[in-house]
C-alpha cells in the first residue's frame, strides 16, 4: 500500500511540475506575455523584390534597374531596431536620404514576433516617408517565436514577399536580389545551428557568389561572423562562412547592438538597446552610438569603373563616422577605408 501511495504522490508532483512549466514557460525564458493590441489592425504588404512590380524599378535580364534615379543605386541599411523607431525617426531618415532607392534591414526590426509588435511597426512605418521604398529584409532572432516550437512568425512571411531563389526549406528568408551592378545576398542565420541547414546554405552561398556575373556582392545576415562583444561570438558561423564571405565586397550583420567594421564585415545597430563592446581589438573601427549606413553604386552607364561606397552615420545627428570605398576587384587588396571622427 505504501508503494502505491509513493507512486501517487510522485505522479501528482510530476503533474504539478508539468503544469507549472507550461504556465510559466514564457516567464522562465524571458519572453513576456503577448501585449494586447488596442488600436486598429493595419493591413499592409511591403514592397519587395520578390514581386512582379516594384516602385521605381523595372526588371531586366541584368536585374532590377532603377528608373527614378538611374545615375546610381543607393541602399539605406538599418541595423537592429526592436520597434524603437517612431514615424518621426523614419521621416528624419527619409529627409536625410531622399535619394534612397531601397531599404535593407539586418533583422530584429521587431522586438517580438507577435501581433502587437507587428502592428506597432506598421503604424510607425506606413505613415513615414520611407513607406513606399522597396525593402530587403533579413529575419533576426526576435522575429522568431520562441515558444514550445521555434518558428518564424507567419505575419513576417506574408509581409515580405522575397525571391524564392534560396535553398530548400529557407525559401523567402535566404535569397538574393540582382541589380545590374550588385547582387545583394540575404542569409537567415537562425536555423544554422542544424548541420543540414549549415552545409546547404554554404553550398548555396558559394553558388550565388560564383554566378554573380561580375557584380558587386554584398551579404546581409543577422548574426555576425566576427563579433567584438564578449560572449557574442558565433564559432560555428566563423568556421563555416569566414573564408567564403571573405571573398565578398561587404557583409552586413546586426545582433550585437553596436557598430563594428573589420572589412568586409560590418555590424550595425540603429536603435537596439546599447550593449558595451568588450573586445574592440577585433575591429578596425567601433562605435557604440546608434548608426545607419548607405551603400552607393554609380551606374555603369554614367561612371564606368567607379567604386562602391559605403558610408555610416550617427542616427542622432547624421554625422558621418566612417566611409569605405571598394573597387570591383574585391576588398582584400583594393579597399580604401577612411575613418572620420
Amino acid at each position: 500500500m505504501r508503494k502505491w501511495i509513493k507512486i501517487a504522490i510522485w505522479t501528482l508532483l510530476l503533474a504539478v511540475g508539468v503544469v507549472i512549466c507550461v504556465v510559466r514557460w514564457q516567464a522562465w525564458f524571458g519572453i513576456p506575455d503577448e501585449p494586447v493590441w488596442t488600436g486598429d489592425s493595419l493591413s499592409f504588404r511591403f514592397n519587395t523584390f520578390g514581386q512582379d512590380s516594384v516602385p521605381g524599378f523595372v526588371c531586366t535580364q541584368e536585374g532590377w534597374r532603377d528608373t527614378l534615379s538611374p545615375q546610381s543605386l543607393d541602399i539605406l541599411v538599418l541595423g537592429d531596431i526592436h520597434n524603437r523607431l517612431s514615424q518621426a525617426d523614419y521621416d528624419t531618415l527619409s529627409a536625410r536620404v531622399p535619394y534612397a532607392d531601397a531599404v535593407a534591414q539586418v533583422g530584429d526590426w521587431m522586438d517580438r514576433g507577435q501581433e502587437y509588435y507587428h502592428q506597432l511597426l506598421l503604424r510607425e512605418w506606413t505613415a513615414s516617408g520611407l513607406a513606399g521604398i522597396p525593402v530587403i529584409n533579413c529575419p533576426g532572432n526576435h522575429e522568431y517565436n520562441k515558444h514550445l516550437r521555434k518558428g518564424l512568425d507567419v505575419d513576417w512571411c506574408s509581409w515580405f514577399d522575397h525571391p524564392d531563389n534560396g535553398p530548400v526549406d529557407q525559401i523567402g528568408t535566404t535569397y538574393y536580389v540582382d541589380f545590374p551592378q550588385l547582387r545583394f545576398i540575404v542569409i537567415d542565420t537562425n536555423p544554422l545551428n542544424r548541420t543540414v541547414y549549415l552545409t546547404r546554405t554554404l553550398t548555396w552561398l558559394r553558388e550565388a557568389m560564383n554566378s554573380a556575373g561580375g557584380r558587386y556582392t554584398v551579404v546581409m545576415m543577422h548574426h555576425p561572423v566576427i563579433s567584438n562583444a564578449k560572449g557574442r561570438s558565433n564559432p560555428l558561423l566563423y568556421a563555416t562562412f569566414r573564408r567564403a564571405l571573405g571573398q565578398t565586397d561587404a557583409v552586413f550583420a546586426g545582433h550585437d547592438h553596436s557598430y563594428m567594421r573589420r572589412m568586409p564585415f560590418i555590424v550595425l545597430n540603429t536603435a537596439g538597446k546599447n550593449k558595451p563592446m568588450k573586445e574592440r581589438h577585433k575591429a578596425e573601427i567601433t562605435d557604440e552610438a546608434p548608426v545607419y549606413s548607405i551603400i552607393s553604386i554609380p551606374s555603369a552607364d554614367t561612371e564606368a569603373g567607379a567604386p562602391m561606397v559605403i558610408r555610416t552615420y550617427h542616427l542622432s545627428d547624421g554625422k558621418m563616422i566612417d566611409s569605405i570605398y571598394v573597387d570591383h576587384n574585391g576588398c582584400d587588396s583594393t579597399c580604401i577605408a577612411t575613418t572620420l571622427r
